[in-house]
């Protein structure tokens, strides 16, 4: 089969590599879809680690339909349209824990699948489980115009957030963002947010902020936050080193939390699943919303596909066609 194959530094390659393996509590997809994401720059970079020696196929998630299914799967069936966290998502196909599968909400597409699966995974996780969030809670999502953080405010909306801040670094996306959920925009590169987010929050503060940025906000997110606020470390886009105030951290007594698929177990991840296929009805989240898809993409195009990630310049998910398309 094909596939988008990872040679760390800087290197994608097309090649033919051995179809999986099918286990008996896994299905087999054959891809249609899947998204770009940042962590496939890192490891090109070298700046990712991982756990794994194993070749590494470019993808973090694919959509597609089930063409053959393990002895102890019950849940699925040959042919049922599905998105998947699937690390080596941007291959002809993969084979994963039935458990990590999610059927596609009737509405969408499978380039909507594969936008949404690992975005909805990641923040309900961060929000949730991480962040603990409560109904009527401030929120505040950082790089909320990529496609993970225009899913981070819609999900915290789902789940009954007060406000719902969203930092950019530019006014591009200002409509996107509204129609996502976000209450009030902030601009992270002028000055400092904090007093934005202060001011918005009548001087309290918010009560979870979601980081796909890093190190960079770190201090200004320590000044941002309320009392008892939970900080989760979901990414590291400017940076992995910040300035902590140890004095403030304990006056606020906040809570710093870091989160990644990468050190989790199949199980840890199949938990993952169920918590957010539990707790979000997503044919009825579908029903009113769509994934923000910014571009599709032939799989041949990936190199092109990863520059315009690089570049920063898009708003929501870059996707890859694969097989017979989205």
């Amino acid at each position: 089969m094909q596939a988008a194959v990872l040679s760390p530094p800087g290197g994608i390659t097309l090649l033919d590599v051995p179809a999986p393996v099918l286990g008996t509590h896994q299905v087999r997809i054959s891809v249609r879809a899947a998204s770009a994401n940042r962590a496939d720059l890192a490891q090109l970079a070298g700046t990712h680690q991982t756990p794994s020696d194993d070749v590494l196929i470019a993808g973090l998630d694919a959509a597609g339909d089930v063409v053959e299914v393990g002895s102890e799967v019950d849940a699925f069936r040959v042919g049922d349209r599905v998105m998947a966290l699937a690390a080596g998502g941007m291959a002809e196909q993969v084979v994963v824990d039935a458990g990590m599968v999610v059927p596609i909400p009737a509405p969408w597409t499978y380039a909507e699948g594969a936008a949404a699966v690992l975005a909805l995974l990641t923040e309900h996780n961060a929000l949730r489980t991480a962040g603990r969030l409560r109904a009527g809670e401030h929120v505040m999502v950082h790089a909320a115009a990529s496609g993970v953080g225009l899913v981070g405010a819609r999900v915290a909306k789902q789940m009954g957030a007060g406000l719902i801040l969203g930092s950019v670094r530019s006014d591009r996306a200002t409509d996107v963002l509204a129609r996502h959920g976000v209450d009030h925009v902030v601009r992270a590169d002028q000055d400092t947010f904090s007093d934005t987010v202060l001011e918005l929050t009548d001087g309290r503060g918010v009560d979870l902020i979601v980081d796909h940025v890093g190190g960079p906000y770190l201090e200004e997110n320590v000044r941002a936050a309320a009392i008892g606020a939970r900080l989760v470390g979901v990414g590291r886009l400017g940076g992995v080193r910040g300035v902590l105030d140890m004095e403030t951290l304990a006056y606020k007594r906040l809570e710093l939390i870091g989160v990644t698929f990468r050190t989790r177990s199949v199980a840890e991840k199949v938990a993952v699943v169920q918590a957010m296929t539990t707790e979000l009805d997503l044919d009825d989240l579908a029903s009113s919303w769509r994934p923000e898809v910014w571009k599709i993409a032939e799989l041949a195009a990936i190199d092109e596909v990863h520059a315009a990630m690089a570049a920063d310049a898009h708003v929501g998910k870059l996707v890859v066609t694969v097989g017979a398309g989205a």
